[in-house]
């Protein structure tokens, strides 16, 4: 993969579009395995508990690496939380379209660009439907998960 970010940073540069391309590595959700991928044999999840489509941080924790000549300060980082419908927003911001009319997120390009002003979200909320239905919600260090929902929309709730 290296390799190839690199073929696409030396071209973008080649073609002087460097300077005004944001480059941004990520996933909409954490290692998998479907078609066998085996996240424990590369360690995929870095030890945290959860796969694609479970609510666990192993499943929803993912990697968010971001280029941005000019904009965000190479090396740095942040603790922002965020969630990937979080994108859209944010796209917008830069670009200045139309903000969408339904969208539950939050531009972080505040956060992008260094700055200690960003809204942040109340909570955060997931839902998924396939094994028994799964729920969770977090709120600030807080994260409430319900499994088998479908069986007992009652289910007890994990913290």
């Amino acid at each position: 993969m290296d390799a190839y970010v690199g073929q696409v940073i030396t071209k973008l540069t080649a073609l002087n579009l460097i300077d005004n391309t944001i480059i941004i590595f990520t996933s909409d959700n954490g290692a998998h395995t479907e078609g066998g991928a085996d996240p424990a044999f590369f360690n995929s999840n870095g030890g945290l508990r959860g796969t694609k489509r479970d609510l666990y941080e192993g499943g929803i924790k993912t990697p968010f690496i971001v280029q941005w000549n000019g904009k965000v300060k190479p090396g740095s980082t942040s603790a922002h939380i965020g969630a990937f419908w979080d994108v859209l927003p944010t796209f917008v911001d830069i670009t200045g379209a139309p903000s969408p009319r339904y969208t539950d997120g939050i531009s972080f390009l505040p956060t992008l660009k260094g700055k200690k002003q960003q809204p942040r979200h109340n909570y955060l909320y997931w839902e998924f439907h396939e094994g028994g239905g799964r729920q969770a919600v977090r709120m600030g260090n807080w994260k409430g998960v319900r499994l088998q929902v479908k069986k007992d929309p009652n289910a007890p709730i994990e913290l």
